[in-house]
């Protein structure tokens, strides 16, 4: 990665965005009304197009805004790390590019950076815009819930929490040295690229969240859609214990949360947090698991199917490149 530029800046706003005209630039509207607030603080929003082109409304003369185009369809990771490369910023903050930030994003932001300087990842919620929806339910009361406590789901929750198992990708900051220095988002991983992330940063005393430093953002809304999101978590997962070695990402761990999940958790707790019938929310469940384990499944015997055929033929010569890739 690049390394700290002459002319840094405070805050850089990286957002990774394919095809969601309407949704990035009512973003990166919202991003700059918040900075107007605090016009002490330089910034610049560097977008980077995923493999699409550049969108109509982006104004080339506008002085805080930079565009930086992959001409291939790279990814979210890849994305994100070619926005590391480029941006300028001492804190390099994401936001997915169809969420709506909190009024109070980037003051909290601003605020958390300067009370931790010992932390060097911010977060918030991720806050689901159709909070009737099932599988935002789902996502809500069973996977942050069960990920970072019962404050993430309490509307009243405030203060902040210092310590976290990782800071969601699509709000997220982080400072630039502990960012460069990592080596960036795992380019390997279809999902989870924050969540390996925070493991590599160490993140359990490093990062603080802010319940109020939140995003407004669609969760997957129908079956189909969550059944992808639950593959690639799967995929993600084979691909952690395949390439990297997570012993929490071991076929014995895996198969083990599976089996707890289907014979206990699911029919007794965790169907309980959710508003829909429970034979529905129990069912929806159940393909949850079973679809994250085929994942997981499909990764890893890829992985080492590959590895054989990798053994049985000469090495390719290697080209260089990021210290976080296989």
């Amino acid at each position: 990665m690049t390394p700290l530029l002459p002319d840094y800046i405070d805050v850089s706003v990286i957002v990774a965005t394919r095809g969601r005209q309407r949704g990035c630039q009512r973003l990166v509207r919202a991003i700059a009304d918040q900075f107007l607030r605090f016009p002490e603080t330089s910034y610049e929003v560097l977008l980077v197009f995923d493999g699409c082109e550049v969108y109509d409304w982006v104004d080339p003369a506008d002085a805080h805004m930079r565009v930086q185009q992959l001409y291939e369809h790279a990814g979210i990771a890849r994305a994100r790390n070619a926005g590391i490369d480029a941006a300028r910023g001492q804190l390099l903050a994401f936001l997915d590019d169809d969420c709506v930030p909190s009024a109070t994003w980037l003051a909290d932001l601003l605020r958390m950076s300067h009370e931790y300087p010992e932390c060097v990842a911010f977060g918030g919620k991720v806050i689901g815009t159709d909070t009737a929806n099932l599988y935002a339910q789902l996502r809500d009361a069973v996977y942050y819930l069960e990920t970072f406590g019962t404050w993430y789901v309490d509307t009243v929750a405030a203060g902040d929490v210092v310590g976290a198992p990782y800071v969601n990708g699509g709000n997220s900051a982080y400072r630039r040295r502990a960012l460069v220095e990592s080596g960036g988002f795992d380019e390997i991983l279809p999902a989870y690229s924050d969540v390996e992330l925070g493991r590599r940063l160490r993140l359990e005393q490093r990062a603080v969240l802010c319940a109020t430093m939140a995003i407004h953002h669609d969760h997957p809304a129908d079956f189909r859609q969550y059944m992808l999101r639950c593959w690639r978590s799967g995929s993600a997962r084979g691909l952690l214990w395949a390439c990297r070695g997570y012993p929490q990402d071991a076929p014995v761990a895996v198969v083990r949360a599976i089996v707890v999940n289907i014979a206990w958790r699911n029919a007794v707790r965790r169907r309980r947090r959710v508003s829909a019938s429970p034979i529905h929310v129990i069912s929806v469940l159940l393909c949850q698991e079973v679809v994250h384990g085929l994942g997981y499944l499909h990764a890893v015997t890829r992985h080492y199917c590959r590895g054989r055929a990798h053994r049985r033929t000469p090495a390719a010569p290697s080209v260089g490149g990021r210290a976080s890739s296989p």
